[in-house]
């Protein structure tokens, strides 16, 4: 088996036994030593050799009441990886400042970890040498590898961590490159979303449209610039995903044979597209944007309903049209019923409910298989 399959191997043995022994996880000790400890042991740290791994290694530039991180991984007799953690069900984000003053008091470490168990965040100091940066550069999800194969460009990444390949100087550059492209799509998607008026102008602009005034380009243009962006990258990136071998065999999102007499309209139609242009916006991740594929629809009598893979335990919500300009989009407790004449009003239970769903029914990325190449961001 190669480095790669081997770690992969190893890493989903760990987070199938997620389900019988985070319960058991009540505090930080057993966090470490039954979801952490394993996990450095799968990236080919030795937990039982102190030379290698030392616990509550002094960290701090005071020589009194010195603080100490949780784990220090060692080479060559200094720290090089900081690893603090916290019990399960922490909040990563509010406990980064915790590591940060960590990595910065050992000048030596290279990379910081920050875990609750489920969720490892790996850091390093892309923007100033030495000191940790805010974001993660890569973050492993155990709860989301017991049900899908851990994405193809984290394993490249956890390669460089490896003890075997532990390559700070590779690290750093594929942190740099991960972190920039994170942002990049944040604007591109936040522009897309609420195009600015400078992006409307640049596009505009090279569409042959120049002089336009502020309140047309807000009034017509911004709505013309998100559709087209739409309807340039996502529907055909969407109707890809469709068409793959894999699915071509899936049943159509049709109405059966005892409900032929019912017909769908187009403003049925019009909803269940908004749905997935809406979800690739919305989405978290890659594995949200392939799970996308596996949302379809069917019609009843006086409702049209939008679900993810099972139209029982997978619905997203219940559509009603409306006569008044008002219509009911009802979903799953305790959203609710939501009655509105703009479809943007139901982004945020529409996210809300379809990760809900991934997280019920399993994402479309099946075991053992990559994410494709062209499909990554």
């Amino acid at each position: 088996m190669s480095g790669l399959g081997d770690l992969h191997s190893k890493l989903t043995a760990i987070a199938e036994r997620l389900p019988t022994i985070r319960s058991v996880c009540t505090n930080e000790e057993s966090t470490k030593l039954f979801l952490v400890l394993p996990v450095l042991n799968a990236l080919g740290y030795d937990v039982t050799d102190p030379t290698v791994v030392q616990p509550e290694y002094a960290a701090d530039f005071r020589d009194s009441l010195c603080d100490r991180v949780d784990y220090a991984i060692m080479r060559d007799g200094v720290p090089v990886i900081a690893v603090e953690c916290k019990k399960v069900g922490a909040d990563l984000t509010a406990n980064r400042g915790q590591l940060r003053a960590y990595f910065t008091a050992l000048q030596s470490v290279r990379l910081g970890i920050l875990t609750n168990g489920l969720r490892f965040e790996f850091f390093v100091d892309v923007e100033n040498a030495n000191i940790m940066d805010d974001e993660p550069f890569v973050t492993l999800d155990m709860e989301a590898a017991a049900q899908r194969a851990i994405p193809a460009d984290v394993l490249d990444v956890l390669s460089t961590v490896t003890r075997a390949g532990f390559q700070p100087a590779a690290m750093s550059e594929i942190a740099e490159m991960r972190l920039v492209s994170k942002r990049l799509r944040t604007v591109l998607m936040q522009e897309v979303r609420e195009p600015s008026l400078d992006f409307c102008r640049t596009v505009l602009r090279l569409a042959g449209l120049e002089n336009l005034r502020k309140s047309r380009i807000e009034a017509v243009y911004s709505s013309m610039v998100r559709n087209a962006f739409e309807e340039a990258f996502v529907i055909p990136v969407l109707e890809l995903l469709r068409t793959t071998p894999e699915n071509q065999g899936a049943t159509p999102p049709t109405t059966d044979v005892a409900a032929q007499r019912i017909v769908t309209t187009d403003r049925e139609l019009a909803v269940y597209r908004y749905v997935c242009r809406r979800l690739a916006f919305l989405a978290s991740d890659e594995h949200q944007f392939s799970a996308i594929e596996h949302v379809h629809y069917r019609d009843y009598v006086g409702k049209f309903a939008v679900y993810y893979k099972s139209v029982n335990k997978g619905r997203l919500f219940d559509f009603i049209e409306g006569g008044n300009g008002y219509d009911r989009f009802i979903f799953p407790d305790p959203i609710g019923e939501i009655s509105t004449s703009t479809m943007a009003d139901i982004d945020q239970p529409l996210r809300a409910v379809f990760s809900l769903r991934i997280r019920e029914l399993g994402s479309a990325q099946p075991a053992g298989v990559p994410v494709p190449h062209k499909l990554r961001a």
